[in-house]
């Protein structure tokens, strides 16, 4: 299980790390999703630090167990966020799929991690 919990998190780290990152940077493609949403440029960057600081406690997680399934939990809660402001904009389901992925993925992140707590 050890395993299943580190592939998981450094899985979600690294792209989290990505996307908070582009965000946080202004990247073209980073902005032009954001306004196809509807998010205003200060949550955007807002979204993008949260990111960035799931990233780091999925990492830190590692060694302390509650705080990577709390950055899990924060994640998948953030994802529901993006999956609704999807659906508001009348987005096709490829574009809803990677969010559906990444909250079934944080969610298993949090869960595997729940025993070590």
């Amino acid at each position: 299980m050890i395993v299943v919990t580190a592939v998981l998190s450094i899985l979600l780290a690294l792209v989290y790390a990505t996307t908070g990152s582009m965000k946080l940077a202004g990247q073209t493609q980073s902005v032009e999703i954001r306004d196809h949403l509807g998010v205003q440029p200060r949550m955007w960057r807002t979204i993008g630090l949260l990111e960035l600081a799931a990233a780091a406690a999925l990492l830190a997680g590692l060694a302390l167990a509650p705080l990577g399934a709390a950055a899990a939990v924060g994640l998948a809660l953030l994802m529901i966020g993006a999956g609704i402001h999807h659906h508001r904009a009348n987005d096709p389901l490829r574009k809803k799929a990677p969010v559906a992925a990444l909250f079934v993925l944080a969610v298993i992140t949090a869960l595997v991690q729940l025993p070590s707590t």
